[in-house]
C-alpha cells in the first residue's frame, strides 16, 4: 500500500487517531499535513519525520470565518492537495436535558460545521485539479445511537446525510467520498468528552480498554482509504459496533431496547 507523490491533509492531528493515522500515511510514502490546535504537541509527537514530508499547520477549527484563508495558504505553499481527512471533534457526555444549548452549539460548530466549511474550501482546489479523496470520520455513533450523545451523534449523523448527498454531486469532478466509523478504540475522546456544562468528563468509556489499538485503528483506517471504500467500521470484529449497526439496520426496535438497558 503506498501513497507516494500524494500530499493528504488531516485535521485533529495532534493526538489519537489523528496522529496515528498521519504516521501511517508518512510510512506508506505520502506527504502529510498536520492540522490542529497544538503546535507544540504536534512538533513533539512528530519530531522525528521528514520536515519536508511531514508539515505542520497550527489552526483553530472553531474559527469558521477564517476557514477558507487557512487553506488558501496552505495549498499557495504546499500545492494540490490529493486525499482530505476531516479526524477533528469533540466528544459529549451529558442528558439532553442537562445539557447547556452553547455547550451543544460548541460540539456542533466542531464535529459539524468546521466540517463542512473546511471541505468546502478544499472541495473547489480538488474540482480544479481534475480529482481527489475525501475522507471523514463521522464515528459509530453516526450509525446508531446511545444515551448521553445527543449532540454528539447529531453532529455525526448529520455528517452521514452530508457525505452521502456529497458524493452524489462530486462523482463528475472524479473525487470520492469514504466515510469511516470508528467503534471502541483506546483514545481518550471520552476522557476530554464535555459534560452538559461543557467541562471535561474526566473518564473513558465502559469497555474503552478492550477496544481496538489506536494503531491498528490507523492501519484499518489508511486502508480503507486506499481502497476509496465508501463507508468502513472501524472496529474488532467482535466489537459490540458491529453487533449495534446490524441488529439497527435489520432489528432496529431490538436494538432500542438493548441500547435502553445497556445504557442504563
Amino acid at each position: 500500500m503506498s501513497f507516494k507523490n500524494k500530499t493528504v491533509i488531516i485535521t485533529g492531528a495532534s493526538s489519537g487517531i489523528g496522529e496515528e493515522t498521519a504516521k501511517a500515511f508518512l510510512s506508506s510514502g505520502a506527504k502529510v499535513i498536520l492540522v490542529s490546535r497544538s503546535k507544540e504537541k504536534m512538533e513533539a509527537s512528530f519530531k522525528s519525520f521528514d520536515k519536508s514530508q511531514c508539515v505542520i499547520y497550527p489552526f483553530d477549527l472553531s474559527q469558521l470565518d477564517k476557514i477558507d484563508s487557512f487553506v488558501s495558504t496552505i495549498i499557495k505553499n504546499e500545492g494540490p492537495i490529493d486525499i482530505l481527512f476531516n479526524n477533528a471533534g469533540i466528544g459529549s457526555e451529558s442528558l439532553f436535558e442537562d445539557i447547556d444549548l452553547s455547550v451543544f452549539h460548541e460540539v456542533m460548530q466542531v464535529d459539524y460545521f468546521s466540517v463542512v466549511y473546511f471541505t468546502k474550501s478544499i472541495l473547489r482546489h480538488m474540482v480544479d485539479n481534475g480529482g481527489g479523496q475525501i475522507a471523514t470520520n463521522t464515528s459509530v455513533a453516526g450509525l446508531i445511537t446511545s444515551k448521553k450523545r445527543t449532540v454528539y451523534s447529531s453532529a455525526k449523523f448529520a455528517l452521514h446525510g452530508f457525505f452521502d448527498s456529497l458524493r452524489l454531486e462530486v462523482a463528475k469532478h472524479h473525487i470520492s467520498i469514504t466515510l469511516v466509523a470508528p467503534g471502541r478504540v483506546q483514545t481518550n475522546v471520552g476522557m476530554n468528552a464535555l459534560t452538559g456544562t461543557g467541562i471535561a468528563y474526566g473518564k473513558n468509556d465502559r469497555g474503552h480498554d478492550k477496544g481496538l489499538s489506536v494503531e491498528k485503528a490507523a492501519h484499518q483506517i489508511v486502508n480503507a482509504i486506499h481502497r476509496k471504500k465508501r463507508l468502513a467500521i472501524i472496529a474488532k470484529w467482535n466489537d459490540i459496533a458491529w453487533l449495534g449497526v446490524i441488529i439497527n439496520k435489520f432489528f432496529p426496535s431490538f436494538y432500542i431496547f438493548l441500547a435502553k438497558r445497556i445504557n442504563a
